[in-house]
């Protein structure tokens, strides 16, 4: 089977289309690690909160 001839502009396409992944990707990761320390950064605050109203660790 003969294979087709690729369009002149072919290689410049799938360049922008694996920049466009790449920078998808990476946005991303950043809005995953955004909300993960914004939760930890919440649980912490909540476990201190409880630690001063409930006296946790005052007999350790």
């Amino acid at each position: 089977m003969a294979s087709l001839p690729l369009p002149p502009d072919y290689a410049d396409w799938l360049t922008s289309l694996k920049s466009r992944i790449g920078r998808a990707q990476q946005r991303a990761a950043v809005a995953v690690n955004q909300a993960l320390v914004a939760l930890y950064w919440d649980i912490g605050k909540e476990i201190l909160e409880r630690q001063a109203r409930q006296g946790w660790g005052a007999k350790v």
